[in-house]
């Protein structure tokens, strides 16, 4: 980023107007070159009263988490948890804010007011955090520049904010919150910004040859694609107005628009031009942001409140003059009750965050519960089909044959193996050819056929077993290839060779 720009909004009635905006080149990491921009805009614009300031993507976090919120009233002690896995400082050291998606906010509440609590148990929350020291850096610009400062969000937010002001979107939900934004910064330079139900990331693409920008762009695209299998179009550019059609060029296929949001105020080609993150932040200081993220939101609520403890002190000196003693013993009590509701509030803070983990355990193992429970009900549709493939085979018995054994499956066939006794090798094929005729077997493979004698009476009978299977009731019978059928029947036997009988022992043929 080479520059800062400014746009001034106006809000008659349900009117919004674009009455000024301008660009100025400095370079914000240099605090002097920042102070120095800001008192120019201050300047030129006339500015007199606060003003929203955005801070890049590069210096900041933006993230979407999914809290699990067991208690509506510790909402925020859930995110807080979520927030500080993404941190790679102590949460203490940064500044930062959250809303949550899907409530809906009022459109003309102040930004600094607290996120509205959550009305499902685990709805997802946009985040966004940065270092004190760097943000101080800004107000302490904006302050030398004689600049009053009343919000501060990222310039990513603000984008998404503008465009859905130009789409007429103004309170986040599900539906709003998904989109995808190409923002061009420079000749070699862009950003990504994705928004879907499950993330929310900022993806910058920085090209050392021009020539290769839009392949740098594409492939990050591509590596999009991947990371979100649904993420589609279309693709909303905010830039320069050529920046649509070489967009479209570079990434064939998607649905590219381009986003003026000066023609949406009523000012089409305004001077300086890419001017969405400067609407969206005055959109925010207006109050009407569909995501109105705040990094100053908790010190300006600590301010509210460290006014309304000024005035209970005040108050608190007129009780003293009147009754000192029960003044004090008063303070005591008050003071003792804080100190209970601290204790019991970190007790609840180390409760939540050792049954987290149990809580996440117990969902998964209904979901499997669940799960199962479709499986049985699907076993118990198909158990019919397979019970009239035992009564076929059994009316196919003839009464020379006896089954000892019937290990029977199905998994969209029934298959399985079949083991009996037969007193010749002529009922045992016949028993194959009825399998096939009467029962409907389509594959009918013997596996093994044996002499075998009864240990107890010495009778001599025939022991078999037999692959079968055949399709469930209603679903049709799945096609081999050529090869694969040709090559099983090969190795089938074509018929069943009875064989000599064994001699006995002492006994010449």
């Amino acid at each position: 980023m080479t520059g800062i720009r400014a746009a001034v909004l106006e809000h008659t009635g349900q009117q919004l107007r674009l009455t000024a905006s301008r660009d100025v080149a400095c370079d914000p990491s240099n605090p002097e070159a920042l102070t120095r921009a800001l008192s120019e805009l201050r300047r030129s614009m006339r500015l007199a009263g606060p003003v929203t300031l955005g801070i890049p993507s590069t210096s900041a976090i933006l993230s979407l988490v999914h809290p699990l919120v067991v208690v509506p009233q510790r909402a925020e002690l859930a995110v807080q948890f979520e927030l500080q896995q993404a941190l790679p400082f102590p949460l203490a050291d940064a500044a930062w804010h959250y809303q949550w998606l899907g409530n809906g906010h009022a459109r003309g509440g102040a930004p600094a007011r607290p996120a509205a609590r959550p009305q499902s148990s685990n709805p997802p929350a946009a985040v966004a955090a940065m270092r004190r020291p760097l943000l101080e850096d800004r107000l302490g610009a904006a302050r030398r520049a004689g600049l009053a400062v009343q919000a501060v969000s990222l310039n990513p937010i603000a984008i998404l904010n503008a465009c859905r002001m130009s789409s007429g979107a103004f309170k986040p939900s599900a539906a709003s919150l998904a989109a995808t934004v190409l923002v061009i910064l420079g000749p070699a330079t862009a950003e990504w910004i994705v928004s879907t139900s499950a993330s929310l990331q900022v993806i910058p693409v920085t090209s050392d040859d021009p020539q290769r920008f839009w392949q740098d762009v594409a492939s990050v695209w591509a590596g999009l694609q991947a990371q979100e299998p649904g993420l589609a179009g279309p693709i909303r550019v905010v830039g320069p107005a050529d920046a649509a059609a070489a967009a479209q060029q570079a990434l064939p296929g998607q649905s590219v628009q381009r986003v003026d949001v000066s023609a949406a105020l009523g000012k089409p080609g305004t001077a300086g031009g890419n001017i969405e993150a400067a609407v969206g932040l005055a959109l925010l200081g207006l109050g009407m942001a569909s995501l109105p993220i705040n990094l100053l939101a908790a010190s300006q609520e600590e301010a509210h409140s460290q006014q309304i403890r000024s005035g209970a002190m005040i108050a608190t000196a007129f009780c003293l003059a009147a009754a000192f003693g029960l003044s004090i013993n008063a303070m005591l009590e008050v003071r003792g009750r804080r100190a209970k509701v601290l204790d019991a509030l970190e007790k609840r803070e180390r409760l939540y965050q050792s049954l987290r983990p149990d809580v996440r355990q117990l969902l998964q193992r209904q979901a499997r519960v669940d799960q199962r429970g479709v499986q049985l009900q699907r076993v118990a549709e198909q158990a019919p089909g397979l019970a009239e493939a035992l009564a076929q085979i059994a009316d196919t018995l003839p009464g020379d044959i006896w089954l000892t054994s019937v290990d029977a499956s199905k998994s969209g066939l029934i298959q399985g193996v079949l083991e009996g006794r037969a007193k010749s090798f002529q009922d045992v094929t016949k028993f194959f050819e009825q399998l096939k005729t009467a029962a409907g077997m389509t594959t009918v493979k013997p596996l093994s056929t044996s002499v075998t004698a009864d240990p107890q009476t010495g009778k001599e009978s025939i022991a078999f077993s037999v692959q079968v299977q055949r399709p469930l009731p209603g679903e049709a019978v799945p096609a081999e290839p050529a090869g694969r059928k040709d090559a099983k029947d090969a190795k089938e036997p074509k018929d069943v060779k009875e064989p000599k009988p064994a001699r006995e022992k002492g006994k010449k043929p």
